[in-house]
């Protein structure tokens, strides 16, 4: 298995191809550049470079070796353990060559160094743009100008100033004529507009508020009656009714004071609905609330 060309291939999709227990080969843009010595151009290319210190697998070549080669993910990365492992032995006496990518070899210091390869340009963008061959201009001594045209005469350096100087003038007084007249028709042109802008508004005033004599509506709300009461507790003094009444109400509640019951005493109500699902509920809520003994009245 070339693992090169698997790393090549995931190196123009991805900036960083990791081999797991081994390194990441990383790619940076560098934009076109002109060799002096050698005049030429080189176009946008993806640099690529190494990095023994990122190894942590990444999945991404163990997945593309799995789906390229019709392995399962653990039987690829068998197949790059083996590879590296035959990387690191020949790293110990030659130099590795990476086909597509470049060539490693181990420095005086048992590093790893790498050296790309400059025939694969791993940048999507510059995909058949090639190096140009550009030298440089030189100018024949020998050509002159031989023959000018007789309608073209020479103008004295002082002539030259004053006739700049002149067209200068005449540009900027055209130019103040022109900013002055193209000022006063803008003018103009808003005043129209806001007069135009005052004219509409106080038509569609008049449209919108001389409505004339209209009829009187007189509607006729009927308001329910409240049957069901939350009661809070009855008393036979009325002072202590009218306490509760007015502690009730602090905390929000439409609280009042019945009439007498049957026993003779004062019922204090949270308070009063017509519907008696809502009296149920708030019944409910009272209870969890405020009083667990509180109780729901029908009046007649």
């Amino acid at each position: 298995m070339q693992l090169s060309n698997h790393i090549s291939e995931l190196l123009f999709k991805h900036d960083c191809v990791t081999v797991p227990g081994f390194g990441s080969f990383l790619g940076n843009y560098k934009s076109a550049e002109y060799d002096f010595k050698e005049q030429k151009f080189h176009p946008p290319y993806k640099q690529i470079s190494f990095n023994a210190q990122i190894k942590d697998n990444d999945g991404l070549l163990a997945k593309l070796i799995s789906l390229e080669l019709n392995l399962s993910y653990d039987d690829a990365l068998k197949k790059i353990h083996q590879e590296v492992l035959d990387w690191k032995q020949k790293l110990q006496h030659q130099t590795v060559q990476l086909k597509k990518i470049g060539e490693l070899y181990l420095n005086s210091e048992k590093s790893i160094v790498f050296v790309p390869v400059k025939s694969v340009n791993h940048l999507k963008d510059s995909f058949g743009l090639t190096t140009l061959y550009v030298s440089q201009l030189t100018q024949d001594k020998s050509d002159k100008v031989k023959n000018i045209p007789t309608y073209f005469k020479p103008v004295k350096k002082s002539n030259l100033f004053k006739t700049a100087a002149i067209w200068i003038c005449l540009v900027l007084g055209l130019g103040s004529v022109y900013y002055n007249v193209n000022n006063d028709l803008i003018e103009q042109k808003i005043v129209q507009q806001q007069e135009a802008r005052n004219q509409s508004k106080e038509t569609v005033q008049k449209a919108v508020f001389d409505l004339g004599s209209l009829p009187l509506l007189t509607l006729n709300v009927k308001r329910e009656a409240k049957q069901y009461y939350i009661i809070a507790g009855a008393f036979r003094v009325s002072n202590n009714a009218e306490k509760l009444v007015l502690n009730l109400k602090k905390k929000g509640y439409d609280s009042k004071i019945l009439p007498l019951n049957e026993k003779g005493l004062s019922p204090v109500a949270f308070s009063g609905y017509s519907d008696r699902t809502e009296a149920v509920f708030n019944l409910r809520l009272v209870q969890k609330k405020e009083n667990k003994d509180a109780w729901l009245f029908k009046a007649n």
